[in-house]
Parts: C-alpha cells; sequence; structure tokens
C-alpha cells in the first residue's frame, strides 16, 4: 500500500509526494524518500539540461522521480529519460508521476538496484548522454558506476550530502571515502566541491576517462557537482594534470597550490598540511552556465539563477578564496564590508568576486599581503566617514 499522497507542483511538472514530507522538518527516507528544500537542485538540473540537450537521461536513484519526471516534461522534448529506484514503494509513486504528466512514451521505470544497473552499461553501447546520481549521503559508491553508464561526451552530475566530511569537519571520513586530506579552510564550500571534483577525475582514469567540469554549486546541506566525460587514455592523463593540493599557511597565511603533497609553505617555509588531493583547474562551462542561468531567470527560478550567476568569472581565480571575516578578527582591524574591499582590489588593479559557493569571503588573484592592504585601507575609509 502507498503512504498518503499529496500532489505538489514543481516547474510545469506536477508530482505526487508522500504527504509526510511536504510537513517534516526533516523527511523520512521510508516508506518512500521525496527532500522539497532540493528544488533548487532539480531547478539546476533541468537548466543545465536545456544548456546541454541530451538525447537520454538516467536518473539512477529516482526516488519518486521528482528529478527525471521532470526532465521529461520541461527538458528537451527529444529526452527519453530512464528512472531507476531500489525501493519499490518509490517506484510505484514515480510510475504514478510519469503517468500524471502523460510521458510514458518518452519516460521509463525499472525496478532494480542502482549500482547494479549502472554497472551492467560496462561493455555496452547503451549508455546515456547524461548520467546523475543524487544519493542521501555520499555519493563515493555511485561514481565508478555512473562513469561505466555514461557516453563519451556525455554529462554526468553528482550530489553529495555529506558536506561536514567534505568540508574537513571530519577528516578521517573524508579520508575513507575520498581518499583525501581534507582540512578546514576559510573557503569550505569550495575546497568540498574540488575534493568531489578530483574524486571523480581519480575515479574516471580508472577506466581510461577524463572529466571536464562544467558546473558545480553548494545550496543548503549538500554539494552538486557536473562534468562531462571524455572517454581515452590521452585524455584521462591530461584530467589528471589538474589534480593537486592547496595549501594554506598558518604563519604567513598566503595560499598556494602545489602539484604534490607539500610538507611546508613555499614561500616562507612554515610547517603546513596541504588539502587534497583535490581537483584545482577550471570550475565550469561558461557557455553552458551563462545559457542555463538565463533559462533558470526567465522562468522565475531566482535561486537557481543567483547559484549560476554567482559561477560567472570563476575560472579566472585561483582555487581558493579569503574570509574577510577571518582577516579582521586575525589582524584586529574594524569590521569591513566585502564589496568595499573588492572595489578597493580592483582599484590597485587586481580582480576579485564573492566566494561563490556559500561561504561569506571572496576569490582574488591578488596576494595575502596586497589583500591585507586593501582590507586596512577600506576599514581606514569607512571609519573616516
Amino acid at each position: 500500500m502507498l503512504p498518503k499522497l499529496v500532489l505538489t507542483q514543481e516547474g510545469s511538472t506536477e508530482l505526487f509526494v508522500p504527504a509526510e514530507s511536504m510537513v517534516a522538518k526533516e523527511p523520512k527516507t521510508f516508506p518512500a524518500f521525496f527532500n522539497p528544500a532540493a528544488r533548487i537542485n532539480r531547478d539546476i538540473s533541468v537548466a543545465i539540461e536545456r544548456a546541454t540537450r541530451p538525447r537520454t537521461f538516467l536518473d539512477a536513484l529516482a526516488g519518486v522521480g521528482a528529478r527525471g519526471v521532470r526532465i521529461a516534461n520541461e527538458g528537451n522534448r527529444e529526452v527519453e529519460v530512464t528512472l531507476v529506484e531500489f525501493n519499490e514503494t518509490s517506484a510505484r509513486i514515480a510510475l504514478k508521476n510519469v503517468k500524471r504528466n502523460r510521458l510514458e512514451g518518452r519516460c521509463r521505470v525499472v525496478h532494480q538496484e542502482s549500482n547494479a544497473y549502472l554497472n551492467s552499461r560496462f561493455g555496452r553501447l547503451e549508455r546515456f548522454d547524461a548520467v546523475d546520481v543524487d544519493p542521501f549521503g555520499t555519493p563515493a559508491p555511485y561514481v565508478q558506476g555512473a562513469l561505466t553508464a555514461a557516453q563519451d561526451e556525455g554529462t554526468i552530475s553528482v550530489t553529495a550530502t555529506d558536506t561536514a566530511t567534505l568540508c574537513g569537519v571530519y577528516p578521517v571520513v573524508a579520508h575513507r571515502r575520498y581518499g583525501a586530506e581534507v582540512r578546514r579552510t576559510e573557503f569550505p564550500h569550495e575546497a568540498a566541491v574540488r575534493i568531489l571534483l578530483g574524486f571523480c577525475a581519480r575515479m574516471a582514469g580508472i577506466t581510461d576517462i577524463g572529466i571536464e567540469p562544467i558546473a558545480a554549486h553548494s545550496t543548503l546541506h549538500y554539494i552538486r557537482v557536473y562534468f562531462k566525460v571524455l572517454r581515452g587514455a590521452a585524455r584521462s592523463d591530461a584530467s589528471l594534470k589538474h589534480i593537486g593540493y592547496v595549501v594554506e599557511c598558518g604563519r604567513c597565511h598566503e595560499r598556494t597550490v602545489a602539484p604534490t603533497y607539500a610538507q611546508s609553505c613555499p614561500l616562507c617555509g612554515a610547517k603546513v598540511r596541504p588539502n587534497g588531493p583535490q581537483w584545482i583547474g577550471s570550475l565550469i562551462d561558461e557557455a553552458v552556465v551563462s545559457e542555463a542561468a538565463q533559462y533558470s531567470s526567465a522562468q522565475g527560478w531566482k535561486d537557481a539563477a543567483r547559484a549560476l550567476k554567482a559561477l560567472e568569472r570563476t575560472n579566472l581565480f585561483p582555487p581558493f578564496g579569503y574570509s574577510i571575516e577571518g582577516i579582521t578578527s586575525r589582524e584586529r582591524i574594524s569590521s569591513v564590508r566585502l564589496q568595499r574591499v573588492v572595489d578597493a582590489l580592483e582599484g590597485s588593479g587586481r580582480s576579485a568576486i564573492r566566494e561563490p559557493f556559500g561561504s561569506s569571503g571572496l576569490k582574488t588573484d591578488a596576494t595575502y599581503k596586497e589583500l591585507l592592504t586593501a582590507v586596512r585601507e577600506s576599514a581606514r575609509q569607512a571609519a573616516s566617514r
């Protein structure tokens, strides 16, 4: 017997969902799971799908089918969607949602364990142009299967809800799950995004696959990355050249990027504990992100548009950021507005943007000393007014 269901709407799609999930503080995973707070996640998925135009889409952990059904209903009209779900109750609800939106011709539900289905694509021609993995918790057990199921030049999207682990709160768990040394930093969400991408790139290398990031965002309690699959040993080798470490020195406070594990700051010689291995290359496909942001704005999806627009110019900056609050506290400087600091840096010939991944800091091509000068000058000007 199905649980009590209610009808809700996301975008132009109507969805049957467990009634309790719409009122519970934390939606239950049993007998069926639906998280209304993940709507932004699904909005961005639809926008990215519109920009990348896959012909086939696999929702590998479909739940009640919210993402896959929305892709079929709101995405490109030719896309064929497969929803895989092991929970029989969720699969039955997903089928109801397919029928509710009259998508039987382009949307099918498969009742099967997700990894079994993903890995059944190994060596087959029936791969997908887009594969989505959105588990409850870590995506680590599903990444290799997703790579197996994705077509060359296809797109994989991965969600991680073990955000605290990826942000350095539980370093032992991070080492176990992602094979990385993860430290707490002043830019935790960007570090989390890059740790996750680095893990995906290393897993891809096992089967001679490279990756090319398309987009990423950190929203609420989860991390989300999108990347293109590039099959071939040479492309895999090229991808792995973008794996490295970020060093955050506790003495001189400069950040540096190292291709290998470093135990001392290259600038002042202090002992350091680097973050990584992680992805230190570009994070977005600017054309895809721009088109997805425009589509989100046109649909009135303000949160999705904001998250995508925040990524603009990200590729121009190093793979780390700075906390203005951290600087003012450490250097005993009066609080200063972030935008004042950005303006001061740009006035001195440097560039800066707000940190796009849920933190309150900024990204800049300035050195720490140059940034500190800009913070002090901004505080001085604010005090004189």
